[in-house]
C-alpha cells in the first residue's frame, strides 16, 4: 500500500467506533473488531491488486479483491466472497480509502452490531 493511502485508510478506520485498533503489516493494515474479529486491507498500488478480509479464528468470513480468477461475475475483476463461500457482484472500486465506508457498513452487518 503507498504511505499516503496507508495512513489516510487507517485515519478512516480509527474514525470508526467499530474498529478497536489497528496495526500496520507492511502493505496491509488490520483492524482489530469486536468479538474476536479482525479486517485485514491489502492494497498494492503498482499492481492496483488490493483485498479486503473480515477474519475470525484465521478463517476468512468475508472478503473483496480483484484477482482475475472469476470471470462470470458481472463486476470482473472485483468480487465478492460471502460469509456461505458464492462468489458474487462487489462494489468496490479497488481504492481503500473509498471503499473503506462500505467495508465497515458490511462489517457491522456481519458482526450483527
Amino acid at each position: 500500500m503507498s504511505l499516503p493511502t496507508l495512513l489516510e485508510t487507517a485515519r478512516k478506520l480509527l474514525l470508526s467506533p467499530l474498529v478497536l485498533d489497528i496495526e500496520f503489516l507492511g502493505t496491509k493494515v488490520r483492524a482489530h473488531l469486536p468479538s474476536g474479529y479482525t479486517l485485514d486491507i491489502y492494497y498494492n498500488a503498482t499492481l492496483q491488486k488490493y483485498s479486503y478480509t473480515i477474519i475470525k479464528q484465521n478463517k476468512r468470513v468475508i472478503g473483496w479483491d480483484n484477482a482475475p480468477h472469476h470471470k462470470h461475475v458481472k463486476t470482473y475483476p472485483h468480487h465478492f466472497h460471502t460469509p456461505d463461500g458464492k462468489i458474487t457482484q462487489s462494489g468496490m472500486k479497488g481504492n481503500p480509502t473509498e471503499d473503506v465506508t462500505s467495508i465497515l457498513r458490511e462489517a457491522k452487518k456481519t458482526l450483527k452490531l
